[in-house]
């Protein structure tokens, strides 16, 4: 049986844990150990750690349970899978290439107990199409707009987007609790204008939270204004495979050019 609980109300006390979960991640935890804060980022420990946590529980886990409901996730079809997935996107970080076990999970779930409330669905091919190729230029617009000389190396950039697609997290999972949960929950209260960039909000203040953006010197307006035309192509939609697609296409035009 699910929860009657308010699902926009649900979703962001979700988010609101796997934030402060997060800053325990990335600042607190390492600075009580007394470690190194650059070395922290890059270290074995917190890929799991985070990665069991955050992609695997936060990430994952816990949405579904809210979206399925306790008796569907408890039963040994859905259960067992799950915990395989759970283990594959626990080590995804660390040893690259897992994630895709936690994948091919994902849509035998999928197949199985319909995920189609976590944004796994499709109404219009030809518009998913056209969505795909519109999240996969404003991914790749960064580096398009960068250039001096193409590389047109076609074999690097299908190996980049074999590895953002298949061996990455954030392309997966990550998606899925931003726009399959967060964005198609809180757009039930906040609606199709404002949710868009609330979820941008709610993107960059947690990336904030990670010091190696900061060594980077990421641009949090270009992440902001990137995660909220991303949230406005889920609410057009309602489909996260097109945001999986254009974010691989992303890299592939990226790399290529």
């Amino acid at each position: 049986m699910k929860t009657q609980f308010d699902p926009a109300r649900q979703a962001l006390i979700v988010w609101i844990i796997f934030f402060a979960l997060n800053i325990l991640i990335n600042g607190t935890i390492p600075f009580a150990l007394g470690a190194d804060m650059h070395a922290w980022k890059d270290s074995p420990a917190s890929n799991i750690l985070f990665g069991f946590v955050q992609y695997g529980v936060m990430f994952t886990v816990v949405p579904l349970i809210l979206i399925k409901g306790w008796e569907t996730v408890r039963q040994p079809a859905f259960l067992v899978p799950l915990c395989v997935a759970l283990a594959a996107i626990t080590f995804a970080l660390a040893y690259r290439g897992v994630m895709a076990i936690a994948i091919l999970v994902l849509v035998y779930l999928h197949w199985h107990f319909d995920l189609s409330e976590y944004g796994i669905r499709s109404r219009d091919w030809k518009g998913d199409v056209l969505a795909a190729l519109i999240v996969g230029l404003l991914y790749a617009s960064p580096s398009l707009m960068a250039v001096s000389s193409p590389s047109l190396d076609f074999g690097d950039a299908f190996r980049s987007w074999i590895d953002r697609s298949f061996a990455n997290p954030a392309s997966t999972v990550e998606n899925l609790f931003y726009f399959g949960f967060l964005t198609e929950r809180l757009s039930q209260k906040t609606g199709r204008w404002l949710t868009p960039l609330l979820i941008g909000t709610m993107y960059v203040v947690h990336e904030m939270t990670n010091p190696e953006y900061w060594y980077e010197g990421m641009n949090f307006i270009l992440v902001f204004i990137g995660v909220t035309l991303t949230a406005s192509i889920y609410l057009w939609r309602r489909n996260v495979v097109v945001i999986w697609l254009g974010d691989g296409l992303g890299r592939f035009i990226g790399k290529l050019f």
